[in-house]
């Protein structure tokens, strides 16, 4: 149910502002986004059918019917006139920890006696057709989700509001906020602990898509590779082609299960970036015969206050969440204070949270029984 209503809210602010005769995204697009089962997207549909938004054309379609444009101002105009107005722009397929940063920001708009507007769009084209029904706002805080950001697009952020604030470190140089981090120190922390702890092999892997943060990360493991005596314990990073999703999940687990088969003996390690669940990761490695940390040591790279990923069990590295929401907030608040600072990036704190999936240096594997029969 709640991975309806929340397709409901999305297609809403899709009428909100709509052309009339605007053709709705396709089942199957919808069905991949919202990770639903086809009677779930049509029981949406139908709910936003028979609240007169949409229409049904067989052969055809399915269309908003028209006259939702003057629906979302309205919608507007109910909200309080006291306060400063901000936009939240993103897309409805983004991660767990993203759909997160972006509803405690919007709790801290709100108590902080300002409205705010959330806009979900499919991609950048989508962006700005919706951004140019909208009226102009205070700001305009916006989750790509990995997504490279057109010109076109940063554009009609800029018509709609002069204080567009990013939510991650993928846009610098431009006159834009970001609030964000990078994964290099995050990843030379681990790389060190595990070496401290006497793997001899250590392994990284994350996904091949290229954004700033995960760039950054890979950067500083190729530079740690370089560097004597890591040359042979550094192995080569394992670059996934999706980005994260049940489909990432389970190709980290085979990942995972390889490096841990690999005859030798050798203590091994290996940093993951991008699990979602630590409890799918957990049963997924259990259903495999595989034994954490006593046949591989795993590190996450992730949210250090989202429980779901680490499961009171992983050890952690990574960024908080909620201090990412608090970021963005004070960049929103900074901004309408001093409209002439100088335009940057902000890097939150990195954090550290132990668990029991690193393999001590002190441990020793248990002799195999001698056979005297």
């Amino acid at each position: 149910m709640e991975k309806i209503g929340k397709l409901q809210d999305y297609l809403k602010s899709l009428a909100t502002t709509a052309q009339p005769g605007d053709r709705l995204p396709t089942v199957r697009s919808l069905m991949r986004d919202f990770k639903l089962a086809q009677p779930g997207v049509q029981r949406a549909l139908q709910a936003l059918k028979e609240e007169g938004l949409i229409d049904a054309h067989v052969g055809r379609g399915t269309f908003f019917v028209g006259g939702s444009a003057d629906h979302g101002g309205s919608a507007m105009r109910n909200l309080p006139q006291k306060g400063r107005s901000v936009i939240l722009l993103r897309r409805p397929s983004a991660t767990q920890r993203a759909r997160l940063v972006m509803d405690r920001l919007q709790a801290m708009v709100a108590d902080g006696g300002d409205m705010t507007l959330e806009v979900g769009y499919s991609d950048a084209d989508h962006a700005r057709r919706v951004l140019q029904s909208l009226p102009r706002f205070d700001a305009c805080v916006i989750q790509n989700s990995f997504e490279q950001m057109p010109v076109e697009m940063l554009a009609a952020l800029r018509r709609k509001s002069d204080n567009v604030i990013v939510d991650g470190a993928w846009l610098v140089g431009t006159d834009v906020d970001a609030v964000g981090f990078e994964w290099g120190r995050p990843v030379e922390r681990a790389v060190r602990l595990l070496s401290a702890g006497g793997h001899q092999h250590i392994h990284y892997i994350t996904t091949a898509n290229a954004f700033l943060a995960n760039e950054l990360g890979l950067h500083r493991y190729r530079q740690m590779r370089e560097e004597a005596p890591r040359g042979t314990q550094l192995r080569v990073p394992d670059l996934l082609p999706s980005l994260p999703s049940r489909e990432f999940e389970l190709a980290v687990l085979e990942r995972l299960a390889a490096i841990a088969r690999e005859p030798g003996g050798e203590r091994r390690g290996v940093l993951v970036w991008g699990v979602e669940s630590g409890q799918r990761l957990r049963a997924g490695l259990h259903a495999r015969g595989i034994r954490v940390p006593e046949d591989i040591s795993i590190v996450l790279l992730g949210r250090s206050d989202v429980e779901a990923e680490r499961e009171s069990f992983f050890h952690l590295i990574g960024y908080s969440a909620q201090e990412q929401a608090e970021a963005l907030y004070a960049r929103l608040k900074s901004r309408w204070s001093d409209p002439q600072a100088p335009y940057g990036l902000t890097l939150i704190t990195m954090h550290e949270v132990e668990g029991r999936s690193v393999l001590p240096a002190a441990y020793k594997a248990p002799e195999s029984p001698s056979n005297t029969g």
